[in-house]
C-alpha cells in the first residue's frame, strides 16, 4: 500500500456550531434533536467520528467532539459510515439496502449500489473498505458482498450468502450484532467474511484464492478483526468468547476466553495487543486481553442495545446509550468520559405550552420528556429526571395549568409529575397492558387513559381516583380528543375486527354514540382527492377494507364543530388511506380526503387542526418509494391540499401549532423534532 498523509475532509467551519439549522428541509427552520443513533466509526487515524442516524450521518472531530458536517440528509436512515484508509471516501449503508460512497473533498454522494436483500432484510449494517481503497466489503443478516466500488456497482465480485442462518439465533444480540462480519487485512487484500453462522473464511480478493477457514465457534460470530500485521484473526461470538487465530496454520493461539457482560467490542492496539469493551445493562469495562487486566470501568446506562466501536488502535471508544447520550472514552484520559446528549430516541407527541415559548416532546425509553426553549432551541429540563430508573413509553400529557406532567411506563403504571418541583405527585397502577394513550381535559378536572386491552378509564385530577371505567370500550385504544367544552371525549379503538370510535360523557362515565365507519359513501362529491383515487376509493376492497380498518389519529375542531380522523389499513389492496371529517352534532360524514402521491399512499396518522380552525395538518408515515415524509395543510372549507412540507426520513407521529397559530411542531420516529413557519401559509 502507499503510504501517504490521510487527507483531510472538507468540512463546517469550527465555529458554524448551531446545528439546529444544518441542513434543513425546504420550509423548516429548526431541528431538535440530531436523530436517533443507529452507529458510530471511527477514521483510520483517529481524528474523526461519523455517527450514522436516521436524518443522515454528522462528522466529529475528535480532538474538540465539535460536529463538523451532516451529510446525506436527503434520505437519511443510515446504519453505519465508514471512511477509506486515505479518508478520501465514505460509505454508508441504509436501511433500504442502499450503498452510497461520498467524496470528502465536497460532500457529494458519487456512487449508489444496490446490495440487494435477502429474505425481505434489506439492512445493511457492516462496510469496509480495503487498505488500497480498490475493494469494498459489504454485510447485513444473512448476505455478504465486495464490489470494486470505483469500476464496477452492479454486480459483487464475491458474494456469500448463508444459507442455514436463522433471525432467531441471533435475538440475543443487538441488532448491529446481527450482520455477518466483514473484515479487511491491514496487508494486503485479504477478506474474513461468514460462510456459516459459526464459520469465519479468509480469501484473497485479488486472486479469489481461499485461505483459511476457521470453525470452532460455539455460537454465531458477529465481529472479526485482523492484528496490525496482518497474521492473526480475533473472533467474537454472540456468547461473548473471543478467539485468536493465527492464519497461517489455521490454529488457535490464544485460549478461547468468556467475558459475561451483555455484548463486547474489540481493537488491536497499534503494538498488537487485543482490547476489549465489555458492555453490560449499565457500564462499560475496558480490558487488556493478554494480561486479563481490566484497565477502565465507567457507567452508561442502558448500554445494552446500542451502538458502540473502538477505534482503529483501541485507544478512543465510542458508545451510545439508550438516553440518546453518545459517550467517549479515550485512553489518555480514562478517569473522564464525554457525554454528548443531543441524540433522542423516537419523538412520539408535541406538545407547545400556552405562550409558544416552550415545547415538550415524548420520547420511549429512559430519555425523558424534553421541555425546550422555543427561542434559544435549547433543553430546559427532562422529566422525569435522569437520576431515575424509569424506563417510559411514548405516552405523555400536561394538564391545562401546565403544572403537571403525566407519562407511562413500561410496567403498565401512569406517573403523575409536579413540574415545577420534579416530584412524582400520584402513581394510578389500574392498567393491565403497557402502551397508554394519555389526556387531560380542557378544563383540568378530569383524566383520561386508554390501554391495549380494552381498557379506558376516567380520573379526577385533585385526588388522582378512579371515577369511570368505559366498560363498552373494545380494542386497542389508539388515540383520545376531548372536545373543546370539556364535557365529551372521543375514544379510537383497534380490535381484531376493525377499529371503533366512542363519544362518551366524561361525568358520567356513558356511552353517548358509537361513530360511524361505513365502507364508502354513495354521495361522490364527498370525496376530495384525484379522480383515481376518489374512483379506487368506492370500488375497491370493502370487505378486506372493512375487517382491518381503524382511526389511528381523531382530533375536534377548536370550534368543536367537526371531528377529523386519520383512517388507513395494515393490508395491500385494501381502501387508501384517508382523512375523514364528520359533524359533531350528528355525525354525519361530512368530506372524505384523499391524501394521494402517485401509487405511494403514505397512512396520513398524524393530524391536528390549526387555532383557527380553517386548516388541518396532516403528518403521514414512511412506506416504500418516499425519500422524505409529508406533512399537509389542508384547507378545512374546500379539503384542497394548499401546501406539502417534505419533512422527515422516517413516521411523523405527532403535529402540533402553537396557540398563536404561528409554528407547527412535528415529531418523528427517525428522532428529531421539527419547526415550520406558518406564517406564509396560514396567516399570523
Amino acid at each position: 500500500m502507499e503510504n501517504r498523509q490521510p487527507l483531510t475532509p472538507a468540512l463546517r467551519s469550527p465555529e458554524d456550531t448551531d446545528v439546529t439549522t444544518w441542513e434543513l428541509p425546504e420550509g423548516a427552520i429548526s431541528r431538535l434533536g440530531q436523530g436517533v443513533l443507529l452507529g458510530v466509526e471511527y477514521s483510520s487515524d483517529g481524528r474523526y467520528l461519523t455517527v450514522a442516524t436516521k436524518i443522515g450521518f454528522w462528522i466529529y472531530d475528535t480532538a474538540t467532539m465539535i460536529p463538523r458536517a451532516l451529510w446525506g440528509t436527503e434520505r437519511g436512515m443510515f446504519n453505519v459510515a465508514t471512511f477509506s484508509h486515505d479518508m478520501r471516501w465514505i460509505a454508508t449503508g441504509d436501511q433500504d439496502g442502499i450503498v452510497k460512497i461520498w467524496d470528502t473533498q465536497n460532500g457529494q454522494c458519487i456512487t449508489k449500489i444496490d446490495w440487494g436483500s435477502t429474505r425481505n432484510l434489506n439492512s445493511l449494517l457492516h462496510l469496509h473498505f480495503s487498505s488500497d481503497g480498490q475493494y469494498l466489503a459489504t454485510s447485513g443478516f444473512g448476505h455478504s458482498a465486495v464490489y470494486t466500488w470505483r469500476t464496477n456497482t452492479d454486480t459483487p465480485i464475491m458474494s456469500c450468502t448463508v444459507e442455514d442462518a436463522e433471525i432467531k439465533d441471533y435475538r440475543r444480540g443487538y441488532y448491529g450484532d446481527s450482520c455477518f462480519p466483514v473484515s479487511f487485512s491491514p496487508v494486503g487484500n485479504q477478506l474474513a467474511y461468514a460462510t456459516a453462522i459459526d464459520t469465519i473464511t479468509i480469501s484473497d480478493v485479488d486472486t479469489g484464492e481461499q485461505i483459511a477457514h476457521f470453525t470452532g465457534h460455539d455460537a454465531p460470530v458477529h465481529s472479526a478483526i485482523f492484528s496490525p500485521c496482518g497474521r492473526y484473526l480475533a473472533t467474537v461470538t454472540l456468547d461473548n468468547e473471543v478467539q485468536v487465530w493465527d492464519i497461517h496454520n489455521e490454529s488457535l493461539v490464544m485460549m478461547p476466553t468468556t467475558y459475561e457482560g451483555d455484548r463486547l467490542r474489540l481493537a488491536y492496539t497499534s503494538d498488537g495487543v487485543i482490547r476489549i469493551a465489555n458492555i453490560y445493562e449499565n457500564e462499560v469495562q475496558i480490558w487488556d486481553v493478554p494480561q486479563q487486566e481490566k484497565l477502565d470501568t465507567f457507567d452508561s446506562p442502558g448500554t445494552t442495545k446500542t451502538a458502540a466501536r473502538f477505534s482503529t488502535d483501541g485507544t478512543q471508544f465510542a458508545i451510545a446509550n439508550t438516553r440518546g447520550d453518545l459517550q467517549l472514552w479515550k485512553a489518555e484520559s480514562p478517569s473522564t468520559v464525554a457525554l454528548f446528549p443531543e441524540y433522542k430516541s423516537a419523538a412520539y407527541s408535541v406538545i407547545f405550552s400556552q405562550d409558544s415559548k416552550t415545547l415538550v416532546s415524548s420520547h420511549l425509553g429512559t430519555t425523558g420528556k424534553v421541555f425546550w426553549d422555543i427561542a434559544s432551541w435549547e433543553t430546559r429540563r427532562v422529566l422525569p429526571p435522569l437520576t431515575e430508573r424509569n424506563v417510559l413509553r411514548r405516552g405523555m400529557a400536561l394538564s391545562p395549568c401546565e403544572e403537571l406532567l403525566v407519562v407511562d411506563t413500561n410496567d403498565a403504571n401512569i406517573e403523575v409529575w409536579h413540574i415545577p418541583s420534579e416530584t412524582l405527585v400520584a402513581e394510578l397502577t389500574e392498567h393491565e397492558s403497557k402502551g397508554i394513550t394519555l389526556t387531560f381535559s380542557p378544563t383540568g378536572k378530569y383524566f383520561v387513559s386508554g390501554g391495549w386491552a380494552d381498557e379506558a378509564y376516567v380520573w379526577d385530577v385533585k385526588s388522582w381516583e378512579k371515577r369511570h371505567s368505559l366498560t363498552a370500550q373494545t380494542g386497542r385504544v389508539e388515540d383520545i380528543a376531548f372536545h373543546p367544552d370539556g364535557q365529551l371525549f372521543i375514544t379510537s379503538a383497534r380490535g381484531s375486527r376493525g377499529g371503533t370510535a366512542r363519544l362518551w360523557n366524561v361525568e358520567t362515565g356513558e356511552q353517548v354514540a358509537l361513530l360511524p365507519l361505513p365502507d364508502t359513501l354513495e354521495d361522490v362529491t364527498r370525496y376530495r382527492g384525484v379522480p383515481e383515487e376518489i374512483e379506487r376509493a368506492m370500488n375497491g376492497g370493502r370487505s378486506q377494507w372493512k375487517l382491518h380498518q381503524h382511526i389511528q389519529s381523531i382530533v375536534f375542531s377548536p370550534c368543536g364543530t367537526l371531528i377529523a380522523g386519520g383512517l388507513g389499513t395494515m393490508i395491500v389492496g385494501g381502501l387508501t388511506n384517508e382523512i375523514r371529517l364528520w359533524d359533531t352534532a350528528t355525525l354525519e360524514t361530512r368530506m372524505i380526503i384523499l391524501p394521494s402521491q402517485g401509487t405511494i399512499r403514505p397512512r396520513p396518522w398524524a393530524l391536528t387542526f390549526s387555532p383557527c380552525g380553517r386548516y388541518l395538518v396532516s403528518g403521514a408515515w414512511w412506506c416504500r418509494g418516499l425519500d422524505k415524509v409529508p406533512i399537509r395543510i389542508w384547507e378545512v372549507a374546500t379539503g384542497e391540499n394548499i401546501h406539502t412540507f417534505w419533512a422527515h426520513a422516517s413516521d411523523v407521529q405527532d403535529v402540533a401549532f402553537s396557540p398563536d397559530g404561528t409554528l407547527l411542531a412535528s415529531g418523528s420516529f427517525d428522532g428529531t423534532i421539527l419547526l415550520w413557519d406558518m406564517k406564509p401559509f396560514i396567516g399570523s
